[in-house]
């Protein structure tokens, strides 16, 4: 059988803990080993939010009903769509650097991330950058350093701070879809 890892956030999407689901991912009851002594985390919560990392696992909301050791039983209550997994961000902080992709300026920019989803990435740059501007951005957090297109979406005010914009990814092919997602998954696992 394939393991099935998933991301366990609280009911407010907020990551608690990774897992390993134990039971076939479409049981009526599924049952989940909490990883990295985090089972209490875990436990202290009634409803909790499952995020597989890979696209063959569903990804669920529901309630636990028993606990043994690192163990969780856990009764599903309802589904959740792709978008939770593309909505999940992690606090993280890499420096690395940007190039145009339109023209309006040369060379390459400094930038470090702020959070990272598997949608999209917000950073500080002190470059000037216009809403909808496309730039080609290294992630050095993959497996190796991707380069990939990003979209401005916004530019966040924070006092005190370069600019922050956060921005979408932009034509990602399959493969660089779930370098992003292990990235954040990985990250994840580190600081949980």
């Amino acid at each position: 059988m394939q393991e099935h890892l998933y991301l366990v956030l609280d009911s407010k999407g907020t990551p608690l803990a990774n897992a390993v689901l134990e039971s076939p991912p479409n049981a009526e009851v599924l049952q989940i080993r909490v990883l990295n002594d985090k089972v209490d985390d875990v436990a202290a919560h009634r409803e909790i939010q499952l995020i597989g990392i890979d696209d063959s696992t569903p990804n669920r909301i529901g309630v636990i009903v028993r606990q043994r050791e690192d163990q969780l039983v856990i009764q599903p209550t309802a589904a959740l769509d792709s978008n939770a997994r593309e909505n999940l961000r992690i606090l993280t902080d890499f420096s690395s650097v940007m190039y145009p992709v339109s023209g309006s300026w040369k060379g390459q920019k400094a930038v470090r991330a702020k959070d990272l989803s598997c949608g999209g990435v917000a950073f500080y740059t002190t470059a000037p950058l216009v809403h909808r501007e496309i730039v080609e951005l290294v992630l050095p957090v993959t497996d190796h350093p991707l380069v990939v297109k990003t979209q401005v979406i916004r530019e966040v005010k924070e006092e005190g701070s370069p600019p922050l914009y956060a921005a979408k990814f932009v034509d990602l092919i399959q493969d660089e879809e779930a370098l992003i997602r292990k990235a954040v998954f990985s990250i994840q696992i580190r600081t949980s």
